[in-house]
């Protein structure tokens, strides 16, 4: 089965059949982050990507490697926009939403050199994705530490330099979860932006899930029970907090993101948040939820699913195609080769829901057209 029909003829250019949109892609930041546009009174304490004892790249803050992986994980090299165009032709992808590296890591770091991260971050991707804007875009990263320069950095970001969407982590941040009282003004203000919220998790960081449970991540061991647990379930309370905690229902015109983390976990996980809303004793606890939490789902939602996830079909069952993203994860270390062949080859699916996953849904997602 193909998906030569996956874009109008007069949205598909002559030289490539592109067949995809990138819901999730990412970034190796440059050095010229750390040195050019992270503020100057943050440079002294970084010295941005450097080659460990054992020959990785990480990046230095504070004389610390960051991210907190074993050896064995590597970090490829930031490769200049061109690069990356030449990668999405190969891949036939139309275009790629990005997400950073460093700076989704940086977000567990100290609140102030946090905030100026992300700062500088969007600004060197704004400058970055400039070269190509008809096929490159991203997604401004927040910190949670100060919510007012969340909100700040949200509107300049996103009203300055372009921004498609805001993207947050769903960890704890100074023991506040993400549907706090404290964390209404940032979605009010991407409510206001009319851009999507996404939710994106990094294994990396020590509040994740399961981090007081299988220890440090610089045993290759740890790493693995870390990487398996921190997105799907970090996803799994983000989206149980932001729809049972009564946001969606407080802002019911922003859409939500969950991203890199799969997609056949949502159907079972919206189904138990319904059980529970329905349960004679325990749904009272629910307090303000005027619909089931399915229904709020289905109105704000949306996952992305991996290349090569065979249960890609079993979401679509449970959700509708119209709720998953395609994403590659490029270049992550974990990232495969050929990702919308090896879709296509996993997922068992009609042409018009592989259409819907590969092509259309990303850019109703993310308010976006294409030439």
């Amino acid at each position: 089965m193909t998906v030569a029909s996956a874009a109008p003829a007069k949205e598909r250019p002559t030289t490539v059949d592109y067949l995809a949109i990138d819901a999730d892609g990412h970034v190796h930041e440059e050095d010229s982050l750390f040195s050019d546009y992270l503020e100057p009174e943050y440079r002294d304490r970084t010295r941005g990507w450097a080659l460990n004892a054992d020959r990785n790249r990480r990046f230095v803050v504070d004389g610390g490697e960051h991210p907190p992986f074993p050896k064995e994980i590597s970090v490829r090299k930031p490769m200049p926009p061109e690069s990356r165009i030449k990668v999405l032709d190969k891949e036939r992808i139309r275009l790629a939403v990005l997400y950073p590296s460093a700076a989704l890591v940086a977000g567990y770091l100290e609140p102030d050199f946090s905030h100026a991260a992300m700062r500088a971050y969007n600004s060197w991707m704004a400058d970055w994705c400039g070269a190509f804007p008809d096929r490159l875009k991203f997604a401004a990263s927040v910190a949670l530490h100060d919510i007012d320069e969340a909100v700040r950095e949200a509107r300049r970001a996103v009203a300055d330099l372009g921004a498609v969407a805001v993207t947050i982590r769903p960890n704890p941040v100074g023991g506040k979860r993400i549907d706090h009282p404290d964390r209404e003004p940032l979605y009010a203000a991407v409510e206001e932006l009319g851009v999507p919220l996404v939710v994106h998790e990094s294994t990396g960081d020590p509040s994740t899930a399961g981090g007081d449970r299988y220890g440090g991540m610089m045993r290759p061991e740890s790493y693995l029970f870390h990487h398996v647990i921190s997105h799907p379930f970090e996803q799994m309370m983000a989206m149980m907090a932001l729809v049972c905690g009564g946001v969606l229902e407080r802002h019911p015109t922003l859409k939500v993101g969950f991203f890199e983390a799969g997609c056949s976990w949502a159907p079972y996980w919206v189904a138990r948040l319904d059980d529970h809303f329905e349960h004679p004793r325990l749904g009272g606890y629910m307090e303000g939820l005027t619909m089931r939490p399915s229904e709020y789902f289905q109105r704000q939602c949306v996952v992305t699913c991996d290349p090569g996830d065979p249960t890609v079909a079993l979401a679509v069952e449970g959700l509708g195609a119209d709720k998953i993203l395609f994403a590659t994860d490029y270049p992550h270390f974990d990232s495969g080769a050929g990702p919308v062949g090896e879709f296509l080859e996993a997922a068992a699916l009609d042409e018009e829901a592989q259409r819907r996953i590969l092509w259309s849904n990303t850019l109703e997602f993310y308010g976006l057209s294409v030439n």
